[in-house]
């Protein structure tokens, strides 16, 4: 199954976004409508996300990779 190309792009957006709120930058970008908007696009719930999202283990997960 082939994947959208816009899909595609708003997920990398949704990560680059998760991986600056981890390393301490823009931190409330999970509480703006920006970040809602970037999730639909992405095809993601945004309160899921949000609720998931733990800085400590996103940051081991980079330190991993």
């Amino acid at each position: 199954m082939s994947e959208c190309p816009d899909r595609r792009l708003w997920c990398a957006v949704l990560g680059a976004a998760l991986h600056d709120a981890a390393k301490g930058r823009d931190v409330d970008y999970l509480d703006t409508p920006d970040f809602r908007t970037v999730c639909a696009l992405a095809g993601i719930e945004a309160e899921a996300v949000a609720e998931r999202f733990d800085p400590e283990r996103y940051r081991a997960q980079i330190k991993a990779a």
